[in-house]
């Protein structure tokens, strides 16, 4: 298991030397001279320290010919180890994440319409659940609702998107037994910056915010992301703590794609790296 594990590590290094030598290729760093391709999306995302640009670590994605995702793996570059690591498997329109999860997406348009999970994916008999993706007329993604898989159709808690102008700005999760909220967030973006198939950001995703960014999830925001605030509550809607992140310096490629951005303040379970210089990679169909 450790030859693997050494295998895979040491691959994943390789390929991304590559990949950041062919996005800096012929380029001054303003990404004028990099072209991506014609239908792209994200395929890694690469993470640096904000001061010393020194690598610390990435989530990658094999896509393979048909654009099913095949593999995720999140790397450690500071101490060359692995992370995380799903090897997808594809039953019909199931997707098994690992074998007691999976997500259950649309045979036609490969958009998860339900995750069955595990309340501690380590803890066996642990207690199953279900969410269910609710999509608008647009294609957006527009609420999750939770239910325990023994009681299917009654819901625990619920997230509502709110979109303006094409992007997410506003996020609400609810305990749907008490009323309470649990978190909320807005966010913000740049108007001038309009890139090609960027980072879904849902504020409330935890534990799945690795399979968010390689998995269909309907539109994806229209601007690129200026900022990120999110809140917690406890009972009573009193809040208790909150997260802020800034995203700025986006370098944009010649056909409009994210090959890098900024972020700085609080790092977010959301988003499967750590705050500061992030880079971006694509696979092109």
């Amino acid at each position: 298991m450790k030859n693997k594990f050494l295998y895979v590590a040491i691959t994943l290094v390789s390929l991304s030397s590559c990949l950041k030598e062919y996005s800096t290729e012929g380029d001054d760093g303003s990404g004028a001279g990099v072209i991506v391709g014609a239908d792209c999306r994200i395929s890694r995302i690469g993470y640096a320290d904000s001061a010393n640009n020194s690598g610390i670590g990435s989530i990658n994605a094999i896509i393979d010919a048909t654009d099913n995702v095949t593999d995720i793996t999140g790397f450690d570059s500071v101490t060359l180890s692995i992370n995380f690591n799903s090897m997808p498997q594809y039953f019909s329109d199931t997707v098994y994440i690992d074998p007691d999860q999976y997500f259950v997406r649309d045979a036609t348009s490969k958009r998860i319409n339900l995750l069955h999970g595990l309340l501690d994916p380590t803890l066996p008999g642990s207690p199953e659940f279900d969410v269910n993706y609710v999509y608008d007329g647009s294609g957006r993604l527009s609420q999750k609702l939770y239910s325990y898989s023994l009681l299917p159709g009654i819901y625990y808690q619920s997230v509502t998107y709110t979109y303006t102008n094409g992007n997410l700005t506003g996020m609400v999760s609810v305990d749907e037994f008490t009323g309470d909220m649990i978190k909320d967030a807005q966010l913000t973006y740049f108007s001038n910056i309009a890139p090609k198939n960027f980072m879904y950001i849902f504020p409330d995703e935890n534990a799945y915010a690795a399979f968010n960014q390689f998995f269909n999830f309907g539109v994806k925001p229209t601007n690129a992301v200026k900022s990120l605030k999110i809140k917690y509550y406890d009972p009573g809607n009193v809040v208790v703590d909150s997260s802020v992140s800034t995203f700025s310096n986006y370098v944009m490629s010649r056909d409009n794609y994210v090959l890098k951005t900024l972020m700085t303040g609080n790092d977010q379970p959301s988003i499967p790296v750590t705050a500061g210089k992030l880079s971006f990679s694509y696979k092109c169909k």
